[in-house]
């Protein structure tokens, strides 16, 4: 197995997507159990919607983007 910066000169966009994505789920997790142990209540409305909103957006980044920029860019 190649190391990190191996991969990342041969496909930086794809290393930096993947790393990038590591990062926003374990923190995804992170703030939805931080979230759940304090409750759904008006204080922590934006930080559920904060929450939704970047679940959201790692998933439009793999099932439109990247397949868009791997259509375009070969």
């Amino acid at each position: 197995m190649a190391s990190l910066a191996d991969q990342f000169r041969a496909a930086p966009v794809l290393v930096s997507l993947s790393l990038g994505s590591l990062l926003a789920c374990v923190g995804l997790f992170f703030g939805t159990m931080a979230l759940l142990a304090l409750g759904y209540t008006d204080g922590t409305r934006p930080l559920w919607l904060a929450v939704v909103v970047v679940g959201v957006a790692v998933t439009v980044l793999w099932n439109v983007c990247y397949p868009l920029y791997d259509a375009f860019a070969a």
